[in-house]
């Protein structure tokens, strides 16, 4: 081992130790920002999801309605928009409640383990709570047929899509 009493007996500067350090810490930003991967969500090109339909209408009407985009908020990467300053609050205050299952993609293709983000806003449940969207009436049926079944399989399915919220603890117990 070679000890140095001087950082010139080895020619080194010491910008260039703090450039080193720097590069390191940007190296681990790096890998910070690659180890936490953003959700899956189903969004337009402009990021809202449920083609800009308000997730509160569909728990609390029991039915679609258009929202405005001048009431709008984030949630986990994706633009929801509310009918009404109400509706924007409600889902403010609680947006885990409100958000649409399989990140608003197809719930009876999820069953099936397929991701399709074709969506028609009319075709939707709410069931023990929770909204699932559809890509088209005939595939709701099928999902309402037997939705604990269903709800079974499309979470299992949905786990390969969705990033742990915990990646350490789920490793570490093999799930």
């Amino acid at each position: 081992m070679v000890k140095a009493e001087n950082l010139r007996d080895f020619d080194v500067s010491k910008t260039t130790i703090s450039g080193d350090h720097d590069l390191l810490a940007q190296a681990a930003a790096s890998a910070e920002k690659k180890a936490a991967p953003k959700p899956k969500v189903n969004v337009d090109q402009s990021g809202v999801i449920l083609n800009g339909y308000d997730p509160v209408a569909y728990i609390k009407q029991n039915r679609p309605v258009k929202g405005d985009p001048k009431f709008s908020s984030t949630y986990r990467t994706a633009i929801y928009h509310f009918a009404s300053a109400a509706d924007k609050a409600a889902f403010d205050k609680n947006p885990a409640k409100y958000v649409p299952q399989y990140g608003g993609f197809c719930a009876e293709s999820m069953s099936r383990g397929k991701l399709e983000s074709h969506i028609d806003p009319n075709v939707f449940f709410v069931y023990k709570g929770k909204l699932y969207v559809c890509s088209n009436a005939k595939g709701a049926k099928r999902f309402l047929s037997k939705p604990e079944v269903n709800i079974q399989k499309a979470n299992k399915n949905w786990e390969t899509y969705e990033p742990p919220s915990s990646p350490g603890f789920r490793r570490y117990f093999g799930s």
